[in-house]
């Protein structure tokens, strides 16, 4: 009953203002205006407010959706020095091409926008962007993520896209938490711009155990001569099985696929194998907070990019042929290589962070004087929830020839001082 008295009371203001305006026109002209045109029946009302209901319904849908988007990325400009830098240009080329020596320089190392889009419970779409010193802006990752509906905390996902390739601990750490700027090399050389285009699955089997599957293209976003294509149907397959025990966990992967090397005429096709084992633990300082102790090793056989600049006629201008040289065994092109890293991460107190790494790169085990060492120190400075100061010092050892079958080591001292701000 009150109800109706309170529907009643709406009906009648809303009535009563729109008639007053009628009835001073009519005291003014002397005109009576019909009683029934004045009035809103109610049927009128609430249809009006039907009408209201559905801007305020649709407007509702539009701020779910919009909850749903997540805007995420980082910046990281950085100050480097080294000393091997030289103030001198080489030209070469036509058209010509401008290389500097000059490593004393502040650039932008990383600058990435990242868009996730969780469309429901069961799936989630990423979108995300790149750019740098070194690059203009790119598409460095685009995936869709199903989630299974069968499980509580969704243990199932299927990822299809462009994505990180899970092989190992350090490819699918994010640039933007690591503790050290930059991968290891040995990630590097394997593993160049950390992602390709293919779809993997993740099982997360119990609180210990979780296994990835996968296939891919197998060249990576930064494979020069197939960028965007795949040479063969085969694609190259991984599994990745992680075991977590809380205070240590430890991996072990596999790769396998096919390298195509294009020639003028019939291409070299040559096996591609890449093991990779991986442990850390954790533990706990009372006097200065937790640690972590890393390390990770690569064993790996595919094509050696000396290799083939050594085995192969690259041909020129005037004759752009590109052959085996005479008398050479194509299977010569891949060769057995070897990496790994080891590091040590000590937080002291809330804001500071130090870390010590050592990693090492054989790109051919047979050869000698072509590794590449490398130490490295380096400190984090917590500024705020957002602001990380990282201050890194590394010495570069790599074998250099001299004169006929005389090695030099260089080394090369760098210094890196780089500050990263997220959201």
């Amino acid at each position: 009953m009150r109800a109706s008295h309170h529907f009643a009371g709406a009906v009648f203001a809303l009535a009563l203002c729109t008639v007053t305006p009628a009835i001073v026109h009519a005291d003014e002209d002397a005109t009576p205006a019909a009683p029934e045109s004045s009035f809103v029946t109610r049927e009128q009302l609430e249809k009006a407010l039907d009408g209201m209901n559905e801007q305020v319904q649709a407007m509702q849908t539009d701020v779910d959706k919009f909850k749903r988007l997540k805007f995420s990325g980082y910046i990281q400009a950085r100050w480097e020095t080294s000393e091997n830098s030289r103030d001198s240009v080489k030209v070469s080329g036509n058209p010509y091409t401008v290389t500097s020596p000059n490593l004393n320089r502040f650039y932008i190392r990383r600058g990435r926008f990242k868009l996730t889009y969780d469309s429901s419970p069961l799936s989630q779409a990423v979108i995300y962007f790149d750019g740098g010193s070194d690059r203009t802006l790119r598409l460095l990752e685009a995936y869709v993520t199903l989630l299974d509906p069968w499980t509580p905390l969704h243990d199932h996902q299927l990822t299809i896209g462009q994505q990180n390739v899970p092989f190992g601990f350090e490819i699918e750490r994010s640039s933007s938490v690591r503790e050290l700027p930059e991968r290891s090399k040995a990630e590097n050389v394997l593993f160049s711009g950390e992602r390709d285009r293919g779809v993997k699955l993740v099982d997360q089997w119990n609180t210990h155990l979780q296994t990835t599957l996968g296939l891919f293209n197998g060249g990576g976003i930064n494979q020069t001569d197939f960028p965007n294509t795949d040479p063969t149907r085969g694609k190259d397959f991984l599994a990745r099985a992680r075991w977590s025990q809380g205070w240590f966990d430890a991996a072990a992967s596999y790769y396998f696929g096919r390298n195509t090397t294009p020639l003028t005429g019939p291409d070299v096709e040559t096996k591609k194998t890449r093991i990779g084992l991986d442990a850390q633990t954790f533990y706990e300082l009372p006097s200065l907070g937790g640690g972590t102790l890393r390390g990770e090793v690569y064993f790996a056989h595919e094509v050696n990019p000396d290799s083939v600049k050594a085995l192969i006629n690259g041909g020129s201008a005037a004759n752009p042929v590109r052959l085996l040289k005479p008398n050479v065994d194509p299977a010569h092109l891949a060769t057995d290589a070897r990496g790994y890293y080891a590091m040590w991460v000590q937080n002291v107190g809330d804001q500071f962070q130090g870390v010590v790494r050592y990693d090492a790169w054989d790109p051919n085990t047979d050869k000698d004087h072509d590794q590449f060492r490398r130490a490295s120190l380096g400190v984090n400075y917590f500024y705020d929830g957002y602001t990380r100061i990282t201050l890194t010092y590394d010495v570069i050892k790599t074998d250099a020839l001299v004169s006929p079958g005389r090695y030099a080591d260089p080394a090369d001292n760098l210094w890196t001082l780089q500050v990263q701000h997220k959201w």
